[in-house]
C-alpha cells in the first residue's frame, strides 16, 4: 500500500499586511527602537481597548505573568491555583518566585480550569488564582472571582490566547487584579514576540519593577 500524503492543518499563521510592514519600517527609520512613542501609544491603546487603567508592554507573555506574580508580592511557599492544561508559563511564573503552583482539574467541555473545583483546592497557604483562557475561550470568571473574594485571593488572568474574546459582555483581560496577553506568532495578533500586562491599578506593575531597577526596560518591547 502506498502511503497517501497527509494534509497539514496549521493552528495559526500570522496575518501581516503591507500597513504592518510600513509601520515597522517607520519605527526602524526613527531615532527610537526601544521605549519610544509607539510603545507608549500601544500600551495606551491596549489599556483602553480592554478597559484597564494601565498596560505595561513586555517581551513575552511569560515575562508578563512573572511580573504579575512579583507585583502582587507572591513569594516562597505561597500557593497559586492554576490549570494543568496550559503552556508551562502559567505554572512557571509562580515557581520563578519560589511560590507553589497547585493544579485544579479542567472542565472536559471547555478545557478551562473547572471553577467548581476551586473551593476544595484552597488551603491556608493559597494566595492567588491564575485562570487560563485556553485557546481564546474565557474561563468562568464570575465563579473564579467569587472564590477569590471569599478567601481574599488575588486573580491573575492568563489571557495570553484571548485578546478580543469576551465573557458576559466584558473583554477578556478585564477581570482580577492583573491580566496578561501574549503576541507570539500563533496568537490572534502578533508583534513577532511580545506581551502586555494590564491592570486596574496604575501602580501595581511598578511595584515589582522598583524591586529590581531596569527589569522593565530589559523586558519591554521596542
Amino acid at each position: 500500500m502506498i502511503a497517501q500524503p497527509q494534509p497539514e492543518y496549521h493552528l495559526s499563521r500570522p496575518d501581516i499586511t503591507d500597513a504592518d510592514v510600513a509601520a515597522v519600517v517607520a519605527v526602524l527609520k526613527s531615532p527610537y527602537l526601544a521605549l519610544g512613542p509607539k510603545l507608549s501609544a500601544f500600551e495606551e491603546a491596549i489599556a483602553s481597548y480592554v478597559g484597564r487603567k494601565c498596560a505595561v508592554a513586555v517581551n513575552s507573555g511569560t515575562s508578563g505573568l512573572h511580573l504579575a506574580v512579583r507585583a502582587l508580592g507572591l513569594a516562597d511557599g505561597d500557593e497559586v491555583l492554576t490549570s494543568p492544561f496550559s503552556f508551562v508559563a502559567s505554572a512557571n511564573c509562580a515557581l520563578f518566585e519560589r511560590a507553589v503552583p497547585r493544579f485544579v482539574d479542567i472542565d472536559p467541555d471547555t478545557l478551562n480550569l473547572d471553577a467548581s473545583k476551586l473551593e476544595k483546592a484552597v488551603t491556608d497557604k493559597t494566595r492567588a488564582i491564575i485562570p487560563v483562557d485556553i485557546f481564546g475561550l474565557p474561563c468562568d470568571m464570575d465563579a473564579v472571582n467569587d472564590v477569590a473574594r471569599k478567601h481574599g485571593l488575588a486573580v491573575i488572568e492568563d489571557a495570553c490566547e484571548a485578546i478580543g474574546a469576551t465573557y458576559k459582555g466584558k473583554k477578556a483581560g478585564s477581570f482580577g487584579e492583573v491580566a496578561v496577553f501574549a503576541f507570539y506568532p500563533n496568537k490572534q495578533m502578533t508583534t513577532g514576540e511580545g506581551g502586555v500586562l494590564v491592570t486596574r491599578y496604575r501602580n501595581r506593575p511598578q511595584r515589582a519593577l522598583d524591586e529590581k531597577p531596569g527589569a522593565l526596560r530589559l523586558g519591554r518591547m521596542a
